[in-house]
């Protein structure tokens, strides 16, 4: 099981980094492993929401499906991620710190298939990947 913990300051406003991070359609502009995303269930996206995803991990094309898991406004959101055989859990929450906001993020799964016989170097990919993904949303809100 891969349970990793990640955070970033970000100099913006705790509402317009959450507004941002929840909208599932800027979700391939800071995470790398997202290409697109296509609501497939009705309605305003909150708890329950689910998305037809196509996404890459470690040079594969993998296609899958993305859930809504947790959802207050401006504190928190969540994803569940299934694609192939790599199952995935992310928890944003949000805190004001001075005038910007601190972004945690927990990401914890269970690699399966090929994956699970590497889960060691699959741990530090998705380590690299989650690094990489919070300096991009950094960069994306504060060039803004």
């Amino acid at each position: 099981m891969i349970n990793l913990d990640f955070g970033v300051l970000i100099d913006r406003p705790m509402k317009d980094v959450f507004a941002f991070v929840a909208n599932p359609n800027n979700m391939s502009k800071w995470n790398s492993a997202v290409v697109s995303l296509e609501q497939v269930s009705p309605g305003d996206v909150g708890v329950g929401t689910k998305f037809k995803s196509v996404g890459e991990m470690m040079g594969r094309r993998i296609e899958g499906e993305m859930q809504v898991t947790a959802y207050e406004p401006d504190t928190k959101c969540g994803f569940q991620v299934n694609a192939g055989p790599m199952k995935m859990d992310l928890t944003l929450s949000f805190k004001t710190v001075g005038t910007g906001t601190k972004v945690s993020l927990n990401a914890q799964g269970n690699p399966g298939g090929i994956f699970k016989l590497a889960e060691g170097v699959m741990t530090g990919q998705v380590k690299s990947m989650m690094e990489g993904n919070l300096a991009r949303l950094k960069e994306q809100l504060e060039k803004g």
